[in-house]
């Protein structure tokens, strides 16, 4: 994992050394699927998984490369995640929240002057991951995973527009073990989700 955060950082510094930079803000809501938590260990009773709304925060900087005719985006976003859960090991609601650091790296070409497109490879560190109620006790968790993203967007002037689309490709897995009856119960936490965001440039 490390030699590849290495490789990419080198690659973006090779690669812009040369470009017009621009950097930013950024924010916006997170869709995450029921895949985002899918419980695969066993518990009593059905697991029923509802989504919530989640949103990030963060920033970014942009490099035009004119000699390849596309642009680089890394980014570093703080986001918040939650997927709701019923009959988990015992009747009533849980709901599982995850903050994380995304760094997705992205590489796009702008067509028309105001329309982007845009994909590249996500990074994400789970900073914590924790249930509303105090009847889970995490045992084990994976912080680092990869996954792709990608989407369109618009740019006017200094403010941007986009929608992407995020999916795990590496196993990352939170692991709890029920206070009460000693049940363990592993979440899949790998991203899959739809992102809307608004940037402004500075």
């Amino acid at each position: 994992m490390r030699k590849i955060y290495y490789t990419l950082i080198l690659t973006l510094v090779t690669l812009t050394s040369q470009s017009q930079i621009d950097y930013g803000i950024k924010g916006g809501l997170n869709f995450n699927s029921a895949e985002q938590a899918n419980q695969i260990g066993d518990a009593n009773g059905a697991i029923n998984a509802e989504n919530r709304v989640g949103f990030h925060l963060g920033g970014f900087i942009e490099a035009k490369v004119p000699v390849l005719g596309v642009f680089v985006r890394p980014e570093v976003v703080f986001t918040t995640i939650s997927s709701e859960y019923t009959n988990l090991v015992q009747p009533g609601a849980q709901t599982l929240t995850i903050n994380k650091i995304d760094v997705p790296i992205l590489i796009g070409k702008s067509f028309l002057r105001t329309v982007r497109v845009f994909a590249g490879p996500s990074f994400q560190y789970i900073i914590d991951s924790s249930f509303n109620l105090n009847e889970f006790n995490e045992t084990d968790k994976d912080d680092l995973s990869v996954g792709v993203q990608l989407g369109v967007g618009f740019k006017f002037g200094k403010f941007g527009i986009d929608a992407r689309w995020e999916k795990g490709i590496s196993n990352s897995k939170s692991k709890y073990i029920a206070a009460a009856t000693d049940t363990e119960v592993s979440f899949d936490t790998r991203p899959n989700q739809f992102i809307i965001g608004l940037s402004y440039s500075l």
